[in-house]
């Protein structure tokens, strides 16, 4: 019987059981064979968190070769998974420290540095879509449109992932988010974001922020709402959103400057506080430096048959 290694983690989390849950495996071992796509999808599926990930091979020298699978299929990059991906290689299968590391992934090598025991991602350069009128997306959300700031815009955002950032004026807006699956995938459809017609063949999410919060240390509070099996699914911390929002901020001069460090909540709606840094430059010709930090929490390990 074959055997796998497997490693569960609480990324972007101050404390154990908070923040997002990652299943780390480490089939390195294993023949290419013997392990099928098919087979991780499904063992993704068994696991069930937001995303699961498969290191098959490489070195510190070389970068390490990691897939990404949610339960529904598999995407070329998320930042909590590499984030906690880089921890347990650091901590758990490789024990390589602080040392600095990449992840080779479908989007392209992900940098990963270490600021004491916590990791720091470098994602790879936004690409700006459409922008949405804001009464629609009030109409989704179920809120006023009143409850929407429209002195910025609403625009679709990816560095791998994509994402519409929606800024909302209150924590009570926030709070009061509700969202219909029959809506929000006639709306994906609708505006070809759905994973069916979307270029990317992938889902585009929701980023919703605003800049009242819970704790008076942190600069701003997010919710993410994706389409994942059918349902609405809210993600407690997401890190490729926050490479989004940190490009969206730094694009539309929302803080007015070409440089941004903040936190950013999240995950307080679902019982799960997060904690993502941002910290991030946009140069004159436009290029963006992308920085996306989370504590780590190690959960269990255990063997996979």
């Amino acid at each position: 019987m074959t055997t796998i290694p497997f490693y569960i983690v609480d990324v972007f989390a101050t404390q154990r059981y908070q923040g997002n849950q990652l299943a780390v495996f480490d089939a390195r071992g294993i023949p290419a064979d013997s392990l099928t796509a098919e087979q991780m999808q499904a063992m993704a599926r068994e696991i069930n968190f937001q995303e699961t990930t498969f290191v098959l091979g490489g070195s510190l020298e070389t970068g390490f070769d990691v897939r990404i699978f949610t339960p529904e299929y598999e995407i070329p990059f998320a930042g909590h998974p590499t984030l906690g991906t880089a921890w347990v290689l650091a901590h758990h299968i490789d024990n390589t420290g602080a040392a600095p590391l990449t992840l080779n992934l479908g989007v392209g090598p992900i940098f990963i540095r270490w600021e004491g025991s916590t990791p720091w991602l470098t994602a790879a350069q936004p690409k700006f879509g459409p922008m949405f009128d804001a009464t629609d997306l009030a109409q989704l959300l179920h809120l006023s449109p009143d409850d929407i700031d429209t002195t910025v815009p609403i625009e679709r955002v990816s560095t791998g992932l994509l994402y519409v950032i929606v800024p909302v004026k209150s924590l009570d807006a926030m709070r009061r988010i509700r969202l219909d699956v029959g809506e929000l995938e006639a709306w994906l459809l609708w505006h070809q974001q759905h994973k069916t017609n979307s270029p990317d063949q992938l889902h585009t999410s929701l980023y919703v922020f605003c800049r009242e919060t819970y704790q008076t240390d942190n600069q701003l509070n997010a919710r993410m709402f994706c389409f994942e099996q059918g349902k609405v699914a809210e993600d407690p911390a997401t890190g490729s959103a926050g490479s989004c929002l940190l490009a969206y901020l730094l694009k539309n001069r929302v803080f007015g400057a070409d440089a941004v460090q903040l936190r950013v909540e999240q995950g307080y709606e679902v019982g799960r506080p997060s904690l993502l840094e941002l910290d991030g430059t946009v140069s004159e010709e436009g290029i963006y430096s992308l920085n996306i930090g989370g504590q780590v929490q190690y959960i269990a390990n255990g063997t996979w048959n």
